[in-house]
């Protein structure tokens, strides 16, 4: 069970966490609508502008401090030689440093609409991979600085304590470390609401989180270490157990590293039209798209090369890692699973490939287990270095079911997971939260807080074959704002309302560009354990022509 092994019960670590960011307080803030400003006239200062200069200086949150507050004008702003964002509306752009430790140095940004275009509410974007940035932008596509801030919402982003260029920041800086894993995306929270309470003369009056990958693990984090920081929280494909993904993926590096076992990439074809030939049909549509890989049963070893090795079949050594990258790395000490593999119709692009996700696993190595710059992935052995690395994931793995605290002060939680994920294999959402159902009552006491969505052919938060835009982090924008279409929107809906989502209606674009608008399909994407199917009848590209069956989509073995 992944919480066992992985994390003290959330109860502990919240009251350790508490005990690193200890003076973390959160106060009203005095109203910035009581303070003096400048009368509009001739040569006077906009009053909304110097409300924002204002903030300069001021201490909030105990540790941390505004080091600079100032009004952007509408148009593109130029944060530095490589990064310009443009069509913003104008703002006061709030720049930050909290140190909760004497060690810690965590930059953060407070965007804050104009009072006239704030929706009156905060929605917090999360950070990816091993953070080190602040998330200005993502081109265009949702749940950014950027596009919360167009659509109204005071937000908030944070490099969680160090730089990207800094790959070794945890190294004799433990605090560092702490801050990434589990503090920082914490305290900017507190400092955000302190300061958008202090520009607006109010609170907000909801507060959520929309992010993916590192950014779902520190909204799992936050709902189990700090619930009181967002009522609402989006978690895509959340990497929530950093130890077992590295373990996973040098595992797999381990296993096609040995003569004849890599598979070629120009035979990954051969394998997605087999594993398509297989399952594809099997929710009513071949399209190409397998809506529940979990119960697809295709045989590696129906590609066995009769004789010679050639493009159209896989030799014995490819057809076993081929089995094993399906069904990821076991535990030498009792055969059971560490870590789900990857899904059944996902062999496009990057599948297998264990430099797709290069960097992050030595990074978490180096950075949590081992303390060497000059550690080599190539001297991993499974059985040999497991125990460190499960040991040194207990910190910042959000591996914990226990939600009662969130429960009590209501919650909401909206997880999802592309099927064809190559970074973090989807099972891993299944498994988990197949665990925190096991944990909280059963599966419908769970559902009225806490849901989640499984998206076929969806890659790594976005993008692949699958109808993959919803609202959630880095995607393209959906066709229309609501809670048909829009997780943001949904979320809103059952906090504010009480209104649960149920389904939702994903959009696959003719063009990846954030400004397309043409639709190439459509399809239900059904809550867990829920499985779309096709009715038979009706044009395929409309999601109206399928329907949510109660198939259950399991985990990998």
């Amino acid at each position: 069970m992944f919480g066992k092994i992985d994390g003290a019960p959330a109860a502990m670590i919240r009251n350790l966490a508490y005990v690193f960011a200890s003076g973390v307080l959160l106060h009203a803030g005095a109203a910035f609508a009581a303070q003096p400003r400048n009368a509009v006239g001739s040569g006077a200062a906009d009053p909304e502008a110097a409300a924002c200069a204002a903030l300069t200086g001021s201490t909030v949150a105990g540790e941390s401090s505004v080091t600079l507050a100032s009004a952007v004008p509408a148009g593109s702003l130029r944060i530095s030689d490589n990064i310009t964002v443009p069509n913003l509306p104008a703002f006061c752009r709030v720049q930050g440093i909290s140190r909760p430790t004497a060690d810690s140095n965590i930059r953060f940004e407070v965007w804050l609409p104009r009072p006239a275009a704030w929706n009156q509410k905060f929605l917090s974007t999360g950070e990816g991979g091993f953070a080190g940035q602040i998330q200005y932008g993502r081109s265009g596509r949702d749940a950014a600085l950027d596009e919360n801030l167009r659509r109204g919402y005071a937000t908030a982003s944070t490099d969680t304590g160090h730089e990207a260029a800094d790959l070794h920041f945890a190294i004799g800086h433990p605090e560092r470390g702490i801050d990434y894993l589990t503090r920082a995306k914490h305290v900017t929270t507190v400092a955000a609401k302190e300061i958008i309470a202090r520009y607006y003369g109010r609170p907000p009056v909801h507060a959520y989180f929309n992010s993916c990958s590192n950014g779902g693990r520190e909204g799992l984090i936050e709902a189990q270490l700090y619930p009181d920081d967002f009522d609402g929280l989006i978690l895509g494909a959340p990497w929530n157990f950093q130890s077992r993904s590295t373990i996973a993926h040098l595992w797999m590096r381990r296993l096609l590293s040995e003569p004849g076992a890599a598979i070629p990439s120009e035979k990954l074809p051969m394998v997605h039209a087999a594993v398509l030939k297989a399952c594809d049909g099997a929710d009513g549509l071949a399209d190409g798209v397998i809506n529940n890989p979990a119960s697809c049963r295709f045989d590696p070893k129906t590609l066995e090369c009769k004789g010679d090795d050639g493009p159209a079949c896989l030799t014995p050594a490819q057809v076993a890692s081929l089995t094993k990258i399906y069904e990821g790395p076991r535990d030498p000490r009792d055969g059971s699973s560490l870590f789900p593999g990857f899904s059944r119709g996902a062999e496009t692009d990057t599948f297998g490939r264990p430099d797709s996700v290069a960097g992050l696993p030595e990074q978490f190595s180096v950075n949590f287990v081992y303390g060497d710059p000059n550690w080599d992935w190539r001297t991993f052995d499974l059985e040999k270095d497991m125990p460190a690395m499960l040991e040194a994931g207990r910190i910042g793995a959000a591996g914990s079911t226990d939600f009662e605290a969130a429960k009590r002060r209501g919650v909401k939680i909206i997880q999802y997971h592309g099927w064809n994920d190559h970074g973090i294999p989807p099972g891993a959402s299944v498994r988990y939260y197949e665990a925190v159902a096991n944990a909280n009552g059963g599966l419908a006491k769970t559902q009225a807080f806490y849901r989640l969505f499984m998206v076929p052919g969806m890659g790594h938060c976005f993008g692949d074959v699958g109808a993959s835009n919803f609202g959630g982090v880095g995607q393209q924008a959906p066709p229309v704002r609501d809670s048909a279409h829009d997780l943001m929107a949904a979320l809103e809906d059952w906090v504010e309302r009480g209104i649960p989502p149920g389904e939702f209606i994903a959009t696959k674009y003719v063009s990846p560009d954030p400004a397309a608008t043409a639709v190439q399909f459509q399809r239900r994407l059904c809550m867990f354990p829920a499985v779309a199917k096709y009715k038979g009848a009706g044009d395929p590209n409309d999601a109206a022509s399928f329907t949510c069956a109660k198939e259950a989509a399991r985990a990998s073995p």
